[in-house]
């Protein structure tokens, strides 16, 4: 029999699984610094974000663009609304949470 050194929690439950899932999913869409800044030019506007205007103010193609919007749509950190040709984007109260949290993380002084 293989005695532990220290106590470890019980066996993980599927209602445990999915939140670190979960948190897996929302910690790789915010981990990219294109989806980062994107995000915070949509959480700061007060109205909704036309795509076109993203394009031309970040240093990537519209097809990168794109992509990097739908990762954030996926984890639900924005919402898209068509309006002719055009996608308007507007971030969501977790994207907005998201972007609260970790910009108090990165004050935060590293301590051991």
């Amino acid at each position: 029999m293989v005695r532990s050194c220290c106590s470890i929690p019980e066996p993980e439950t599927p209602e445990n699984s999915q939140r670190l899932a979960r948190i897996a999913e929302l910690a790789r869409a915010l981990a990219d610094p294109t989806r980062l800044a994107i995000l915070e030019r949509i959480a700061s506007s007060p109205q909704p974000v036309c795509v076109c205007h993203l394009t031309d103010r970040l240093p990537v193609s519209q097809p990168t663009v794109s992509h990097h919007l739908r990762i954030l749509r996926e984890a639900g950190l924005v919402v898209a609304e068509r309006r002719g040709t055009w996608a308007y984007y507007e971030a969501t109260d977790l994207g907005r949470a998201a972007l609260r949290a970790l910009s108090h993380l990165a004050l935060e002084p590293v301590t051991r």
